[in-house]
C-alpha cells in the first residue's frame, strides 16, 4: 500500500481549496458538538490537527510533499520519541505539540473505548452517558487546534526571508475561527501548506 502524500500549494488554487475545506470541516465540528455527535467531531478534529502537524513538519524539513501519518507519529517526528529529539526546536510549538499528544490519548479513549466496559463498575454507565463524557474531548481538541493555528500563523507572518504573499498558512484567514471570518472567500492564493 502506498503512503498518501499531501502536496504543497504552489499558486495553483490548492491553498484556496484547502481553506474552504478547513472552514467547512471546522464548522461541521461545531455543529456536531452542539448536537452531541462527539465522535464525529473528534474524528474531524483528528484530521484537521494531523494535517496542520504534517504541514509544520514539512515546513521544518523543507519538503514539497508531506506523508500523511497519524497524529502520534507526527508528534514524535516533531517533538521526539524516547531516543530522538524531533525536528521542532521552538519551545511554544513543542509545548502545543505535547498538548496535542495528550489530547490524542483522550481521542483514542473516545474512538476506541466508548462502547467497551472495562470493569464491573462501568456497567452502571449508560452508553449515552459514556458518549457525553467526550464532549470535553471535543472542546479540548478545538482548543489545541486553535492554539497551534495561531502560533503557526504568527510564525509564518514573522518570516522576512520569504515574499509577503507566502507568509500565510492555508488556514488563513480564520478557518478555525468562524466568529472572525469576514464571509468572503480566502483573499490571497499563497504558497501555503
Amino acid at each position: 500500500m502506498a503512503i498518501p502524500t499531501r502536496d504543497k500549494s504552489l499558486g495553483n488554487g490548492l491553498g484556496g481549496q484547502r481553506w474552504r475545506r478547513y472552514a467547512d470541516a471546522f464548522d461541521r465540528v461545531e455543529r456536531c458538538a452542539s448536537q452531541g455527535y462527539f465522535l464525529e467531531a473528534i474524528a474531524i478534529l483528528d484530521s484537521l490537527i494531523g494535517d496542520r502537524l504534517a504541514s509544520r513538519l514539512g515546513h521544518l524539513q523543507g519538503d514539497d510533499s508531506i506523508k500523511v501519518e497519524p497524529i502520534g507519529r507526527l508528534c514524535g517526528a516533531l517533538i521526539g520519541y524516547k531516543n530522538a529529539p524531533g525536528v521542532e526546536h521552538d519551545p511554544e510549538f513543542r509545548a502545543v505539540t505535547a498538548d496535542i499528544r495528550v489530547w490524542s490519548e483522550t481521542r483514542n479513549d473516545a474512538m476506541h473505548g466508548v462502547a467497551r466496559i472495562f470493569r464491573p463498575e462501568d456497567t452502571a454507565t449508560s452508553f449515552d452517558a459514556a458518549m457525553n463524557i467526550h464532549g470535553q474531548t471535543v472542546l479540548d481538541g478545538i482548543a489545541v487546534l486553535r492554539r497551534f493555528d495561531r502560533l503557526d500563523t504568527a510564525a509564518r507572518q514573522a518570516r522576512k526571508d520569504i515574499p509577503a504573499h507566502k507568509r500565510f498558512p492555508a488556514t488563513w484567514p480564520a478557518a478555525f475561527f468562524p466568529e472572525e471570518r469576514s464571509g468572503t472567500p480566502r483573499p490571497v492564493e499563497s504558497d501555503a501548506r
